[in-house]
Parts: C-alpha cells; sequence; structure tokens
C-alpha cells in the first residue's frame, strides 16, 4: 500500500490493520494517485507547503506540526515542500476501512471529509507520536501493538472526519466474559507462533477493535500487545532453559522474527539474552 514512497524516506510497517510509515525527506515533492485512503500527520512544520488533491490548482499554506491531511482512496495527489519534512503516513484499505465503520457504526458506506488546510489534530498527532516511537525505540518494532495504533487511528479518522461523524456508536462497557476470555486466551496461547491481529481476536469476541482493545485491557490489566509479548517471552525462556532447540528456531516458534529479534526484545525486558539465559542453565546444571 505504499509502493509510491520511496523506501529510504523512512521504515515502514505493514499488518491486517493497515500500512505505516515514518519519513523524513525534503526539500521535495511527489505525485501519485492513491491506490488507497491516506492520512498524513506532520511532527515538523511546513511553511510555504504545495498540494493539489484532485485539482490543476495548488494551494499554498502554513502546514503546522500536529496538521493532518487525508487523501482519500483514487484521489490525484500533488505535494511540494520547501524544507526538510519529518511525518506519519497511513494507508488504509478502503474494504478494510468498510469493515471497520460497519462494525462501529453499522453502517459501511462513508465518504471522508478532509480539514481544512492547516488543521491541527491533536489526537491523530498523539497517535502518530506513539507510532514513531515504536519505529524508534525497536530495531523491530511490535506488530501487534502498531497494529493496534492503526486500529485506534482509522476510528479516529471515521468518527471525526468522515460522514459518520456524529452517527451513535454501540456502546460496550466492561471486561470480556468468562467464556469470551477463554475462547480468546486458547486462541492466543494456540497462535503465539502466528501473527495475531487485532482485528481477528476482536472478531472472536464478536466486538469492533475499539470495543476488544478496552475490554481486554479491563480483563486483563494489559493492552493484547503486551500481553501477547509477556506470554511470547515466557515460552521462550522455558524453552531456552528446558531445551536443546536451536536459538533461532526457539524465536520463531514463540512469534518472533528471528533470533535478533527476541534477543533484542528479551534483552530490554528481562535484561538478559537469549545466550545468557541458556549459558546460565548449563552452569547451573
Amino acid at each position: 500500500m505504499l509502493n509510491d514512497i520511496p523506501d529510504a524516506w523512512g521504515p515502514k510497517f505493514e499488518g491486517s490493520s493497515g500500512a505505516v510509515t515514518t519519513t523524513t525527506t525534503g526539500p521535495n515533492a511527489i505525485g501519485f494517485a492513491s491506490p488507497v485512503h491516506m492520512a498524513l500527520v506532520m511532527f515538523t512544520p511546513q511553511p510555504g507547503r504545495e498540494v493539489a488533491l484532485n485539482s490543476d490548482r495548488m494551494s499554498t499554506f502554513l502546514a503546522p506540526a500536529g496538521s493532518l491531511e487525508i487523501i482519500p482512496a483514487t484521489a490525484d495527489l500533488f505535494a511540494r515542500w520547501h524544507t526538510p519534512k519529518e511525518n506519519l503516513l497511513v494507508a488504509l484499505h478502503p474494504r478494510r476501512l468498510s469493515s471497520l465503520a460497519e462494525l462501529e457504526f453499522q453502517k459501511s458506506d462513508f465518504d471522508f471529509r478532509p480539514p481544512r488546510e492547516g488543521f491541527i489534530d491533536e489526537r491523530a498527532s498523539l497517535i502518530a507520536t506513539m507510532i514513531r516511537e515504536e519505529f524508534r525505540r525497536a530495531a523491530q518494532p511490535n506488530d501487534l501493538y502498531l497494529d493496534s495504533l492503526i486500529t485506534v487511528f482509522s476510528t479516529h479518522l471515521l468518527r471525526d472526519h468522515s460522514s459518520l461523524q456524529g452517527r451513535p456508536v454501540a456502546s460496550y462497557r466492561g471486561g470480556l466474559s468468562v467464556r469470551v476470555w477463554k475462547e480468546i486466551n486458547d486462541y492466543i496461547h494456540a497462535g503465539l507462533s502466528e501473527d495475531l491481529s487485532i482485528d481477528r481476536l476482536a472478531r472472536l469476541a464478536n466486538l469492533s477493535p475499539s470495543h476488544f482493545l478496552r475490554a481486554f485491557r479491563q480483563t486483563t490489566g494489559q493492552p493484547p500487545h503486551q500481553y501477547i509479548l509477556a506470554l511470547r517471552l515466557s515460552l521462550a525462556e522455558r524453552m531456552i532453559v528446558e531445551t536443546d532447540k536451536p536459538l533461532g528456531q526457539i524465536a520463531r516458534l514463540v512469534g518472533f522474527a528471528n533470533h535478533s529479534h527476541l534477543s533484542a526484545t528479551m534483552k530490554r525486558h528481562r535484561s538478559a539474552t537469549p545466550s545468557d539465559l541458556r549459558r546460565q542453565s548449563k552452569i547451573v546444571c
């Protein structure tokens, strides 16, 4: 979904909820027909930003840090900036966003209502900053965490910047029922080696993604990405100590991309690498 964005501009992530990249480039210009819905949040101010959306007429304006721009699917975009620019770009597939709208608003059809030029959206800016920090903090970002943030960002766009604005949202209070929690927990334990998505977990619970995220936290005291990461690390520790399986194989079996990914994550959260744990276990034995 981000093929039109040069890889050299910054790191990219694509999951079931959408794709995201933090880019740093400029001065520069770009033009393309957007294959999906896109949203741009500025991290740095852009004086004299030039944009043409579905038009030959260029608008020139100040885009402050925190400002939001929305590019609907199939729209023709041309943008030019004259100072170095850092921003977040989120790409959302129309079918996925329609499905989310159906779950949240019981209506899958909608039109985006892009904000005025230079409009600062504090909620979008906060989520964008959280995504940027995850890219910066980890060489291998937490996929489920980014998936959750993209889901929250998408829901915000639908609620505040589309024709669904003001439409009643089905209310949901409380945590997951005992039966649903058991089903969700069993599914997570059985799928630790797989890519677990918020969309899939929410559907199992028969909730919208935003309601599921709230209910999961109320049930466990943690967001899904933290709960699942803790399970993966605990399982990895047991396998490292109790088996002779290669560390790379253990990493894949518990849901990490490779040995380096597991090692960096374990070092950050447990202050020890897989090699440290295995070496210590052999000394004890």
